[in-house]
């Protein structure tokens, strides 16, 4: 009797269509994506914003915490720190219900964090 060769399954990038091992996504396309969504949340942050969140990831100023998405971020003078996510911070200007930079560097970290990406509806 003759075994019947089945053909395997083949993964494909959904943006690219190259051939990958696991997700729905290839490294290079999902990089581009994340880069796509970054870009995104800064655009909605003041140009002064951009910078110091900038500043404060690039410092080592964000620390994660053990909440998922939640930091500590570390004040521009250094003297105190804030638990900050993407959406709110206990700064000052979070407090006021005010976007701060360090939600700008929440979200870019979480962004930037992210190993996969969820399939495309």
């Amino acid at each position: 009797m003759t075994a019947i060769s089945t053909p395997q399954h083949e993964t494909r990038c959904m943006r690219c269509g190259r051939k990958i091992k696991t997700g729905s996504y290839g490294p290079k396309c999902a990089a581009k994506i994340r880069q796509a969504a970054i870009e995104e949340a800064r655009a909605e942050f003041s140009a002064d914003q951009q910078a110091r969140a900038d500043e404060l990831i690039r410092d080592g100023g964000l620390v994660p915490t053990n909440r998922v998405g939640v930091y500590r971020a570390v004040s521009s003078d250094g003297t105190a720190s804030y638990l900050v996510h993407a959406a709110v911070c206990n700064c000052k200007a979070g407090l006021r219900g005010k976007r701060c930079y360090h939600q700008l560097a929440a979200r870019v970290l979480s962004i930037a964090s992210r190993r996969s990406l969820a399939k495309a509806a």
